[in-house]
């Protein structure tokens, strides 16, 4: 399968360094195999000139895509007319510099025909998109099976009517220039993906990327004003295209929108884990629904014992992670004072169902029943939640297998935030088989290559000044809101993996605090981890991720 990412209308300064931060990570995360970015207003809002490109460029873009300001840095028009790497729009008059297609190599030799065209409604210098891509396209004929369209333009109704005239003639019809990302991103009947605008790339705390008190006095007083790229809460919009080369036909289409959020003075930076969690349900959605296209149906088995309140909560939120994405949900609920015996019994019986591809068993265990004996039960190849000793052992020894969820998760969100590890010190606070051995292994393993030192409740008085040394902090100590400020080295990132009931008369409104105080410890971090809402919905979406790869696993063949 062939992955492209489309990249957004870039907006200035800000805009390319969004790019530059994420999209190393995009790149090795979907295994991208050509970048295509709108790069029209990557020079100071408007135009393109020779260094905006040459760093969209040096950032990992394959092709550029323009639109109509394109052309507004008239020292930059040479360089444009000359540059292979940019596709101008095709529908405009003939004597325009640059090409208005190409046919480019993606990173697996496939032939990919990029074609930039503009809409018509409310730009009278154009052309008919129409008729202009039904000339490309003859001209194409027999070059390429892949092609990709960025139609910028004003209205949807444009856009969409674009979309259905070339729907099963390229694989991908995406809309630029509005600066507002659309959620109609679908595969039309004949094959062609489409999505009628990918957003921007650039600051969010704007008007359409541009600096929103200048916007707003222009528009309160209808005077001039001088409009700069925004800075606030910046993000990088765009699309995630998988298509088979052979056919040239769209499988899927994913939207993005990812933040970023850039050092600064104002406070830690916000580690939420609500959008990379998001982002694994949706790579998992689209991996189940192949598995059910082939006849198989994902089913995980959730087993709890007793009604504990917090343990039917998380049954909860793994329940609803799973039916998002296709995964079919068999809970398993024994009554309280269920021995060892009726718990492995139950397990054995799912362990042996072919139905049955993952298996959850719930934790903490109502007594009398044995936690480990139980965990032992379950078939390694089914263990989701990644604490049977076969999993554990491989995990130690660097091999493949299922690693628990919320060490999984944190590398994952650690990654998604492109928090440097590599080289760094790192402390986890906390040495439990469920997060803090698992992590510290994880952080430690070639490929993370992080230093790790492992605390505890014997470590004694070191284990402050243990916390300082690290660029990493992560608190699985299970006390709330233990570590305050004077554990943690300025500008470090902190990971706080705690959930508690927040103590009766505090003066702010937080109903649940973390291991970490979270008030203070934010004044000295440079990055932190909210609670809630930072690891908790990372642990629920590798629940989800670790049950598509057992099914996948055992269609395949593979023990563990």
């Amino acid at each position: 399968m062939l992955n492209i990412l489309f990249i957004a209308d870039v907006i200035g300064a800000p805009g390319r360094d969004v790019v530059r931060a994420l999209l190393p990570e995009l790149k090795r995360r979907h295994a991208i195999d050509l970048v295509v970015c709108n790069g029209e207003n990557a020079a100071g809002g408007f135009g393109l000139t020779r260094d905006s490109a040459s760093g969209l460029f040096a950032a990992g873009i394959d092709v550029l895509t323009g639109g109509n300001h394109i052309w507004d840095r008239k020292e930059s028009i040479d360089y444009l007319r000359g540059e292979a790497r940019l596709v101008r729009p095709a529908n405009l008059p003939p004597g325009t510099p640059g090409a208005g297609w190409r046919i480019v190599r993606a990173g697996d030799g496939t032939a990919v025909g990029i074609l930039n065209l503009l809409g018509r409604v409310f730009m009278k210098e154009a052309d008919d998109p129409f008729r202009a891509a039904d000339s490309v396209l003859e001209a194409m004929r027999g070059k390429c099976k892949v092609v990709l369209v960025d139609i910028h333009a004003e209205t949807t109704a444009e856009k969409i009517a674009l979309g259905w005239h070339l729907d099963g003639r390229v694989s991908a019809v995406i809309g630029t220039h509005t600066h507002v990302q659309t959620a109609d991103e679908r595969v039309l009947p004949n094959g062609t993906a489409f999505l009628c605008d990918a957003g921007m790339t650039g600051g969010f705390e704007s008007v359409i990327g541009m600096d929103r008190d200048a916007a707003l006095r222009r528009f309160l007083t209808g005077m001039p004003e001088r409009l700069t790229p925004a800075s606030g809460d910046l993000r990088l919009n765009g699309a995630v295209l998988r298509v088979d080369p052979a056919t040239g036909r769209a499988q899927s289409i994913e939207r993005l929108q990812i933040r970023f959020a850039m050092p600064s003075g104002e406070g830690a930076r916000r580690l939420s884990g609500e959008e990379p969690a998001a982002a694994v349900r949706a790579e998992a959605r689209v991996r189940v629904a192949e598995l059910r296209a082939g006849g198989v149906v994902p089913t995980l088995a959730l087993v709890s014992v007793g009604e504990h309140p917090a343990s039917q909560i998380y049954l909860k939120r793994k329940s609803e992670a799973c039916a998002e994405v296709g995964i079919e949900v068999k809970r398993v609920t024994l009554a309280a004072g269920a021995d060892t015996a009726t718990v492995i019994e139950k397990i054995r019986i799912l362990g042996a169902s072919r139905d049955v591809h993952g298996i959850l068993l719930q934790l903490p265990l109502a007594p009398p029943a044995d936690a480990g004996a139980a965990l032992e039960a379950i078939p390694p190849e089914k263990d989701v939640d990644g604490f049977h000793p076969v999993n554990a052992g491989r995990l130690a020894a660097g091999l493949p297998g299922f690693v628990p969820c919320t060490p999984r998760g944190i590398l994952h969100l650690l990654r998604y935030y492109e928090v440097p590890l590599a080289g760094h010190r790192a402390t986890v606070l906390g040495r439990s088989a469920i997060v803090g051995r698992p992590l510290a292994t994880l952080l430690s393993s070639r490929g993370v290559d992080m230093t790790v030192t492992v605390g505890h409740s014997a470590s004694g008085p070191s284990l402050r000044d243990a916390a300082r040394e690290a660029d990493l902090l992560v608190a699985a100590i299970g006390r709330p809101e233990w570590v305050t400020a004077d554990w943690v080295k300025p500008g470090a990132t902190v990971v706080d993996v705690g959930i508690h009931p927040a103590a009766p008369g505090r003066e702010d409104v937080k109903k649940l605090v973390g291991d970490v105080d979270a008030r203070g410890v934010a004044q000295v971090a440079g990055a932190l981890t909210p609670v809630p809402g930072g690891v908790g919905p990372m642990t629920v979406a590798m629940v989800v991720a670790n049950t598509v790869a057992a099914v996948e696993r055992q269609m395949s063949g593979v023990r563990v």
